[in-house]
């Protein structure tokens, strides 16, 4: 039986609870200048970190008494008791920092405070004091901390490439430098500037020089206090358009300490719930400020993981706040921005109708055709066309009084040569846009407009996503009305469905059929449908009724019934909508344009996905260089 006795070098086990890579390092010494009131910190890499991590701030400085009491563990200026977490306001707190990395590398360090005349500088190998005299030095702190690990050849060992410990490196200064917009940040790697982000009181500043002009012109401030005082919450969200593909890419403080919350994320992300499209995850950089006895750093060693004291409390502001937020930058702002320019769109062509000829009659080489009323509709026989192809001359007679308007003629003239392609040599087949605006795949709709800017842009609208959100609207409004309708099956149907589905609709029978069905159990895995939703119009082929059953208790399953509500509209309106290669008419554009217009939200489909695109004549004159 072995006794038990103490472990030898323990000290850099213990290290490597705090400095796990060398972005563990930098970290720790960019908040303990943060916390020394630092003005200017500027970051000094070589080798990814491995050989040299250098921070030099112009912050208060250490005291010269307190030099060498600063590595050993469990020494601390900013706490002196347990209890003072309660009142925690620093980003260091628990005196193992310096201790940790003086262990696994070589330390330098260079400090003086303003009321000392010298300065003082330490240096440490491997957690043993080499080197302390007094130095001349600036107000501030200069850190070198080289060779890391160079004790631990298997720690050493297992650092990854160049390139991933830089990212690590990278993405913290970058989150610090978003928490602290009024510090200017200087980032070098390997003597290249990586970051250069001078002060600033605006945010968005930061959001510039970090991820350029186009991101921070589509991030929006919020700055929202509870009305008790218990919380405050500020920073900026994002327009969907710069949603991202990974829910690591946005910033979250916690009384200005970056940390990282599964349970916050999900409140944020269900705030921006019919905003995003599937698979996207919204783009903040949000600061949460609350009474520090209310969360808990405590729970890890590196302080990013947080456990909240009051969930019941915080979460629901936070959803809240952010809710009402949204719907105000998204649907209200946009709405009042956006919908001028589409109605500006339907009357002119409204007016452009009314102006047309009531009758006329359009002679094609002995082929005459008769247009009345809604000249947009004017289609042409295959004779016809062939005509125009030849380019033979196209003669218009008037035989209703008055004088036919030139703009009139030209546009029956267009409607033949429109159809056609264009054939040359040199050039690749081509065709003007169809009369209607819709493209030749019959998704995208295009019309002239002006963007959020009043910049003179192509609109783009994707006729499914306008459709899909039109439909959604429509029943999400019967559905909470109670006014859902239904239309009787000729025959009933019996339906099949696994064990697993069968539960949930057993359960859950009279709020699925509140969706305008009507189902009844009939024993076993079967159940019988009479009626279907009358927004359905249509009735299905019987295989699509049953998948649909089938895919509305697949929903609910995966969750409550409560959850699954918006889920199961917008799946029934999705297999209403029009679809991607429905050919429309102008009439058809016409009315999806209003209706779309007269939707809460016109900007997403019913899973987040953006139903028009602006496309500028900017945009454009940068595409051909003008």
């Amino acid at each position: 039986m072995r006794r038990i006795k103490k472990i030898k070098d323990f000290e850099k086990i213990a290290a490597g609870e705090v400095v796990e890579r060398p972005a563990s390092v930098v970290k720790e010494l960019v908040e303990n200048s943060i916390d020394a009131g630092a003005k200017n910190i500027k970051i000094i890499i070589k080798n990814a970190g491995k050989s040299l991590i250098q921070v030099i701030d112009d912050g208060y400085g250490i005291e010269k008494e307190d030099v060498e009491i600063a590595f050993d563990r469990y020494t601390s200026g900013k706490i002196e008791k347990f209890e003072d977490l309660d009142t925690l306001t620093t980003l260091g707190f628990r005196g193992e920092a310096l201790s940790s990395i003086a262990v696994v590398s070589q330390v330098e360090l260079i400090t003086r405070t303003k009321n000392d005349d010298l300065g003082s500088t330490i240096v440490i190998h491997g957690g043993a004091v080499i080197e302390k005299k007094e130095i001349s030095a600036p107000v501030g702190t200069n850190i070198k901390v080289k060779n890391l690990f160079y004790n631990i050849p298997a720690r050493q060992k297992f650092l990854k490439t160049n390139r991933v410990e830089l990212g690590h490196i990278t993405d913290i200064i970058t989150r610090y430098a978003l928490g602290y917009p009024q510090i200017h940040f200087v980032y070098q790697h390997n003597n290249l500037d990586i970051l250069n982000c001078p002060s600033s009181d605006d945010l968005k500043d930061m959001v510039f020089h970090i991820y350029g002009k186009e991101t921070a012109k589509k991030m929006h401030p919020i700055d929202y206090i509870h009305q008790d005082g218990l919380f405050a919450l500020s920073g900026l969200l994002g327009d969907p358009e710069i949603s991202k593909k990974k829910r690591t890419s946005p910033s979250l403080f916690l009384n200005k300490r970056y940390v990282i919350s599964d349970k916050f994320f999900e409140v944020i992300k269900d705030a921006y719930k019919g905003f995003l499209m599937i698979g996207r995850f919204p783009f903040f950089i949000l600061n949460l400020d609350t009474n520090p006895a209310y969360v808990d750093f405590n729970i890890h060693p590196q302080k990013m993981s947080v456990r909240f004291n009051n969930e019941k409390i915080l979460f629901p502001f936070i959803e809240n706040a952010l809710k009402a937020h949204l719907d105000e930058l998204f649907l209200t702002k946009k709405g009042e921005i956006i919908t001028k320019p589409l109605e500006t769109f339907i009357e002119e062509e409204k007016e452009e109708i009314q102006s047309g000829l009531k009758n006329i009659t359009v002679h094609v080489d002995d082929q005459s055709i008769i247009a009345k009323e809604q000249v947009l509709n004017f289609q042409a026989d295959s004779n016809i066309i062939d005509s125009a192809k030849s380019k033979e001359m196209i003669q218009t007679k008037l035989i209703s009084e008055g004088i036919l308007e030139k703009k009139f003629e030209n546009a029956i003239a267009e409607s033949l040569y429109r159809e056609q392609y264009i054939i040359t040599d040199t050039l690749p087949k081509m065709r003007p846009i169809s009369r209607t605006g819709q493209l030749s795949n019959k998704i995208y709709i295009l019309f002239e407009s002006k963007d959020e800017d009043g910049n003179p842009a192509i609109l783009i609208i994707d006729q499914h996503a306008a459709s899909e959100r039109i439909m959604k609207e429509k029943f999400l409004n019967q559905y909470r009305d109670s006014k859902v309708q239904k239309q009787q099956l000729i025959s009933p149907l019996k339906i099949n469905i696994s064990p697993a589905e069968r539960f949930f609709l057993k359960e859950h029978l009279s709020e699925v059929n509140k969706f305008g069905f009507e189902l009844e159990d009939f024993g076993g895995n079967t159940f019988i449908l009479r009626a279907v939703p009358a927004i359905i119009e249509k009735l299905p082929k019987i295989d699509i009724l049953k998948d649909m059953i089938e895919e509305i208790a697949h929903i609910g399953k995966q969750q409550s019934f409560s959850e699954s509500e918006e889920e199961i509209i917008n799946y029934l309106a999705c297999h209403k909508s029009i679809r991607g290669g429905d050919y429309l008419t102008t009439k058809d554009i016409r009315r999806l344009v209003l209706e779309l217009s007269k939707c809460k939200d016109p900007y997403h489909c019913a899973h987040g996905r953006p139903t028009l695109r602006f496309i500028t004549f900017k945009d454009l004159d940068k595409m051909f260089h003008r």
